[in-house]
């Protein structure tokens, strides 16, 4: 009897341990969204994912060591200059919406360069990312270059590219 309740016990255990696990062959599919800002979406499991949550699935995920550093430092660096810009920006038109005088606009000014500033990082975190998840869905295989040779035919020499 002990032994009939040890092994349904540990059936019980390995069963909702296989019920409960995640999937871990899931691919990330990626598709652009928006009319007039268009912006990747991330997609596992029919979940659409941000640009933090794809980071942070590829941050547990030990075989992803060769990308998580070049994206987070773009993701970092473009959100703190994308937040510095809307605070610089809101500060001289707050002031000049609540008083008369007129407001520092060099702020703005400077708000302005940061935003233009961030777009190469998130261009950058665009490319790498993309990368980034066609390597996790080959299975962690790089994808080989494009090359060029020249190699004899039956009657002539020829280019080859591989690709």
């Amino acid at each position: 009897m002990k032994y009939t309740h040890l092994l349904l016990f540990s059936v019980l255990t390995l069963l909702t341990s296989l019920a409960s696990g995640q999937i871990t062959n899931e691919q990330i599919g990626m598709y652009t969204k928006g009319f007039l800002s268009k912006k990747d979406v991330y997609v596992k499991c029919d979940i659409e994912m941000t640009q933090e949550q794809l980071l942070k699935v590829f941050l547990k995920d030990p075989n992803m060591d060769k990308y998580t550093k070049t994206l987070a430092v773009n993701y970092m660096f473009g959100k703190v200059l994308s937040s510095t810009t809307g605070v610089l920006i809101a500060l001289p038109v707050i002031e000049s919406l609540h008083d008369n005088s007129s407001p520092n606009w060099n702020l703005a000014y400077i708000g302005a360069g940061c935003l233009v500033a961030s777009i190469p990082f998130k261009l950058t975190f665009k490319k790498k990312a993309r990368q980034a998840v066609a390597y996790y869905n080959s299975g962690y295989r790089e994808r080989d270059g494009l090359s060029f040779k020249i190699e004899p035919g039956l009657q002539n020499v020829g280019l080859v590219m591989n690709f």
